[in-house]
């Protein structure tokens, strides 16, 4: 409890030394600001850089920009907003959902088909070795 006590004197303390600037400040501004003057020095033409010649030599070069230094390429089309964020919508999930129930039906059928397929073979098997002599899988041939 006694450690907020103190970060409150603190923060008192910090806002009433902070506040005296700043009053200070926007009561007389040292500066003489003027709109008039800062209006004729915008409508003044901006000053020529002259890099002072060491030698007598004048420079026999010439600069000229004739294009702005942050050439920009046009953006390549951006993609519309997806609210979905990739995430699948309602109608896809179903659509997913019967697909697999379609896939498993289709499967089952075909293993149903499968098994009885295997079963009449072994009956027909069966029926044959009633009526003749059938070697068995464990005996030589």
């Amino acid at each position: 409890m006694r450690w907020i006590t103190v970060a409150r004197w603190w923060t008192i303390g910090a806002l009433a030394v902070l506040q005296a600037p700043l009053q200070a400040q926007t009561s007389t501004s040292p500066l003489p600001l003027s709109l008039d003057r800062i209006r004729a020095a915008l409508e003044e033409p901006p000053p020529i850089l002259q890099i002072p010649v060491e030698s007598a030599d004048k420079p026999t070069f010439r600069v000229e920009v004739r294009q702005s230094m942050w050439a920009l390429r046009p953006i390549e089309e951006e993609r519309p907003f997806d609210p979905t964020m990739g995430l699948p919508s309602v109608g896809e999930l179903l659509m997913d959902g019967i697909e697999k129930i379609h896939s498993e039906v289709v499967n089952y059928k075909h293993g149903r088909a499968q098994r009885r397929a295997r079963k009449e073979v072994e009956e027909a098997l069966a029926a044959l070795c009633a009526v003749r002599e059938c070697p068995t899988s464990g005996t030589p041939k």
